[in-house]
């Protein structure tokens, strides 16, 4: 999550010196956000991060895990 967020304010910063100073709204929104994390203890990247597809976990049965275990 650091190096997400950390690039982004990288990212944001450098389009905003060379591209459009608009460009810098990008790094005040990670900033404000990295803040409210830390006020709040929360992590909203991770929160969205962990509803994605590839982040839930798939069905087990306990027997066919335990037999592919066995099986190594």
């Amino acid at each position: 999550m650091r190096l997400t967020a950390g690039t982004l304010v990288l990212v944001g910063l450098l389009l905003g010196l060379l591209v459009h100073p608009a460009f810098q709204l990008l790094s005040a929104g990670i900033a404000g956000g990295l803040v409210f994390s830390a006020l709040t203890n929360t992590c909203g990247m991770a929160a969205v991060l962990a509803r994605l597809p590839h982040n839930r976990p798939r069905p087990a049965d306990l027997a066919t895990a335990l037999a592919a275990l066995r099986a190594r």
